[in-house]
């Protein structure tokens, strides 16, 4: 995903590694993406914040 690129309810946005697990994160709404908040490769905390996302 990028910044601009419109996502559905249920599309994939990325795929995070956890204990050796692959896990896709899923988009919850519809709408565009406006900013990538962590970095490609980063560590990410559970229930942090990866995307802002301005809904439909």
């Amino acid at each position: 995903m990028n910044v601009g690129d419109h996502v559905a309810v249920g599309e994939t946005l990325c795929i995070v590694e956890a204990m050796k697990v692959m896990n896709e994160i899923d988009a919850e709404f519809s709408g565009t993406i406006m900013e990538i908040v962590v970095a490609d490769g980063s560590p990410v905390e559970a229930e942090g914040v990866m995307f802002l996302v301005d809904p439909d």
